[in-house]
């Protein structure tokens, strides 16, 4: 199979924050993850960031906006779950939509995915973890992104 025939997985992910600089975000099997997730048929991307946000933590945002977006190939040690390794053969990698906002209240999550343990930790804390997995051996243009953008906002804490 020629993976560059296959299509990219739209999907979003947030950088949502509290009033003190705050991000919600957690180490999950040695990854810092952030929520999102992917874009349903004939849904919004809006949507999806603020849905995805809920079902996984609970949390209720305001004041989101676009980022950016970029588009990156899988290489073949993404997939390490079933979930993955089945994305891995029907789609070339993702498009991946980047928003900030601000986090309004916290709820009961909803989701099947839904978050255990602490949801915040400081900017600065997620960055220090990033820059702590560099070099980046796969997916790079994707964890640039993130350390450009969370430095971006960790700048407006400060």
């Amino acid at each position: 199979m020629d993976r560059a025939q296959l299509p990219f997985r739209s999907n979003t992910e947030g950088y949502l924050l509290d009033s003190v600089g705050n991000v919600l975000a957690q180490v999950q099997d040695g990854i810092l993850v952030f929520p999102g997730g992917g874009v349903e048929k004939d849904e919004a991307i809006l949507d999806v960031i603020t849905r995805e946000t809920f079902e996984e933590t609970g949390v209720v945002i305001e004041h989101v906006r676009l980022l950016g977006t970029i588009r990156f190939v899988w290489s073949e040690s993404w997939a390490r779950t079933e979930k993955q390794k089945l994305r891995f053969e029907q789609f070339e990698g993702e498009e991946m939509h980047f928003f900030t906002g601000r986090i309004k209240e916290f709820r009961e999550p909803i989701g099947e995915d839904k978050w255990i343990g602490e949801l915040l930790m400081p900017v600065s804390k997620a960055i220090e973890f990033l820059e702590s997995q560099k070099p980046f051996k796969s997916e790079a243009l994707y964890r640039e992104k993130q350390l450009g953008f969370l430095k971006t906002i960790l700048g407006r804490f400060h």
